[in-house]
């Protein structure tokens, strides 16, 4: 008896003493309070299918870099490893295999982007060019370094990421060069650069700076700003941005001139793991659904970070693993028309579908009822949300949002409250107050005038009630009698 005691002991120690870690991360998705602390909600996505085998005479991907998805919902990969680019269907069947002209094959090709008609632009890296084939493979043209003094020529020609625009100007993401997108034309002139990036102000590198040596100070000088990571041009025209390795405004959203409309200084992703260990966000690729949705890949942590058009955390999910739901490389992610998530691992030498589920399909439809002006109509798929995590404080602030554009400031105050929004409270709060000055103008206007006249009517009877007891004692004293 004294035994079992014992080792029921033991093991109470164990199951209460024992380090581990229990982090919202580990096994479910989660979403970042205005603290960064993680807050678990239902899954949001789940995986409906795995594409690996792509059968025997095309073989497996090989360290694949890059996904895109056309307008018929056609799925292109970039095998970089095997220089090639498969087209599959929307089940993951082969539909062609693309290795580039027969006189100068692809050689580690790194992006492709496929038009409205099926023709494809692929970014040929290690030959320096782009390169168009038609929707069958064939070569068209190709797009090598244009000439311009404008372009610094200590960086190489090397197209990783490539888009075209709604004008059919050419966007090039070259290889670590942080000047910005090169823009060429059909003709392959240059345009110049959009977007260049810059080096974030550091106190430390100033004070360093003011009393660093010579040496130093040219040290200094050689540091060059982040390159970006990876773009996406939307159907709007906004182009969507990844930069890696910084602490802040890792994702952009950038306009026709390369303005970034999202507040400086802004931070997206986590700067903790799952352990607890610090982290530099390093943010690979990028993809924009139809409504705006932006879904950004995370490779350090081997997540999906998803936002709203306004840059507000939707979901995460993922992570690191080798089983169906985690990632061990991510390279690309795209999304369809359906809302799927197709992410492609060039370690685990697969694509992964991410279905979503009812909980992130009601959400989807709440910003989509939102964005489109139907306000009324987006609280509905709202309180779905709430009705499975009652917890989930963006469907409040979007019930709050509803509320404001309806003039409806007290229930507004109330979302705004319980989805720990105080920037929203204070709106909501300012608008009622002067919804109640307008309601009650008239009112407050008569009141006043009545107390004024209250007052006036007072102090004149005072002063009447005063001059007739000053005229009595007066009397008194002239009289045979005296107050004393």
């Amino acid at each position: 008896m004294r035994k079992l005691w014992a080792i029921l002991a033991m093991t109470m120690v164990l199951v209460f003493v024992w380090p581990f870690n229990a982090k919202a991360g580990d096994d479910t998705d989660y979403v970042l309070g205005n603290d960064m602390r993680r807050i678990p909600i239902p899954v949001t996505y789940s995986v409906s299918k795995v594409i690996i085998n792509l059968g025997d005479k095309v073989g497996p991907l090989n360290q694949a870099e890059d996904l895109f998805i056309d307008e018929r919902g056609l799925l292109y990969v970039v095998d970089t490893g095997n220089a090639r680019i498969i087209k599959l269907d929307k089940k993951g069947a082969v539909l062609g295999v693309y290795g580039g002209p027969k006189d100068k094959p692809f050689n580690t090709p790194k992006g492709v982007f496929v038009d409205w008609s099926g023709d494809m632009y692929v970014a040929d890296t290690g030959n320096g060019r782009i390169v168009h084939l038609s929707q069958d493979g064939e070569f068209v043209e190709e797009f090598t370094k244009p000439e311009s003094s404008l372009i610094d020529p200590n960086y190489p020609f090397k197209p990783a990421k490539i888009a075209i625009d709604a004008t059919g100007y050419i966007y090039i993401l070259n290889e670590s060069d942080y000047h910005g997108f090169i823009t060429i034309d059909a003709y392959n002139r240059f345009r110049g650069y959009v977007a260049p990036t810059r080096l974030p102000f550091s106190l430390t590198q100033t004070l360093v700076r003011f009393f660093a040596t010579p040496e130093q100070k040219e040290q200094l000088a050689k540091q060059l700003p982040p390159s970006h990571s990876n773009f996406v041009i939307h159907d709007d025209g906004m182009i969507y941005a990844t930069t890696s390795y910084v602490n802040n405004d890792q994702i952009k959203k950038l306009n026709s001139i390369g303005k970034n409309i999202y507040k400086h200084d802004i931070s997206f992703g986590e700067h903790l793991d799952d352990a607890g260990n610090p982290i530099v966000p390093n943010f690979v690729d990028i993809a924009v659904d139809k409504n705006g949705i932006i879904n950004a890949l995370e490779a350090e942590s081997r997540k999906i970070y998803q936002y709203d058009r306004d840059g507000n955390l939707l979901t995460v999910f993922g992570g690191l693993g080798s089983w169906k739901g985690r990632l061990d490389s991510p390279s690309s992610l795209v999304v369809d028309d359906d809302g799927n998530i197709y992410v492609l691992d060039k370690a685990l030498n697969n694509i992964q579908v991410f279905e979503p589920t009812a909980f992130m399909k009601y959400i989807h439809q709440a910003l989509a009822l939102y964005y489109d002006g139907r306000y009324q109509e987006a609280v509905t798929p709202w309180q779905e949300v709430l009705k499975i995590d009652a917890n989930y404080e963006l469907a409040h602030r979007g019930i709050a949002k509803a509320f404001m554009k309806q003039e409806r400031w007290r229930e507004a105050m109330a979302e705004y409250r319980a989805g720990d929004d105080q920037e929203g409270y204070s709106r909501a709060f300012s608008e009622y107050r002067h919804q109640l000055y307008r309601q009650y103008f008239g009112l407050v206007v008569l009141a006043i005038i009545a107390i004024t006249v209250l007052i006036y009517w007072a102090i004149r009877h005072l002063k009447a009630l005063s001059d007739t007891t000053l005229y009595e004692i007066i009397t008194w004293q002239g009289g045979s009698k005296r107050w004393i």
